[in-house]
């Protein structure tokens, strides 16, 4: 029995190595494309290259977790399942709660995971359905006036510090840019503590951006290694 999409993307966002790799190479066998990511926030990073048309998330993960990431997704209306060692009832309400179609537990048999997948591409309800969360109007930063604009057009006023930070981070969306790069752009001094006022200035916009356009600002904390501007 034939698939609805021609070339169907499965996403898989786990952090364990082993079980991102095996959970792919058997959708890649079973006639998926797949790809995966660690975090959250290195799967934000790969939908500036990839597409998904079906999420398999694992909750806990590091950084944002699985429980946050699924319910962006199903804001936007992206089909997504869970893949968890977590099996109490709590859990697998909150999950469904949240917006998984369906919700695994480990260790998951993969046939049941291939079956679950290929039911919800079948389904009526996603049936011409193609995920595009990365097309959105863009962020904009107006150096003369020392100003951003969001995708809603709403103006954010930035410091200095603010300005210097989302220039550098902007500059190449989608690139993860480590303490040393950050604080050679937009600090001065010693590493640790001037990545530290980065950081707090970071929150500060953070806040004053959703305050002023209602929107959170795209700039993610890629564990372990720096911060990226996902658009």
């Amino acid at each position: 029995m034939g698939l609805i999409y021609s070339d169907p993307t499965i996403a898989v966002v786990e952090d364990d190595e082993d079980i991102r790799g095996n959970v792919c190479s058997y959708l890649t066998q079973s006639g998926f494309r797949a790809w995966g990511a660690e975090s959250a926030e290195d799967f934000y990073v790969h939908l500036l290259h990839e597409h998904a048309d079906l999420v398999v998330i694992d909750i806990g993960l590091p950084g944002e977790d699985g429980l946050s990431l699924l319910t962006r997704l199903a804001g936007k209306g992206v089909p997504a399942v869970l893949m968890t060692a977590r099996a109490d009832v709590g859990s697998r309400i909150a999950g469904l709660d949240a917006g998984a179609l369906q919700y695994f537990v480990k260790p998951v048999d993969m046939q049941e995971l291939l079956a679950g997948i290929r039911s919800l591409l079948r389904s009526k309800e996603l049936q011409g359905r193609r995920s595009d969360i990365t097309a959105v109007v863009p962020w904009r930063l107006d150096d003369s006036a020392c100003v951003l604009r969001a995708p809603n057009q709403k103006a954010v006023s930035l410091t200095t510090r603010e300005m210097e930070l989302l220039v550098c981070l902007m500059r190449e969306p989608g690139a993860v840019l480590g303490k040393q790069e950050l604080v050679r752009a937009v600090g001065d001094g010693e590493i640790d503590g001037d990545f530290h006022r980065i950081e707090s200035a970071l929150n500060r916009l953070r806040t004053k951006t959703l305050a002023a356009t209602g929107i959170a600002l795209p700039v993610r904390a890629v564990f372990g290694k720096g911060l990226v501007f996902v658009p």
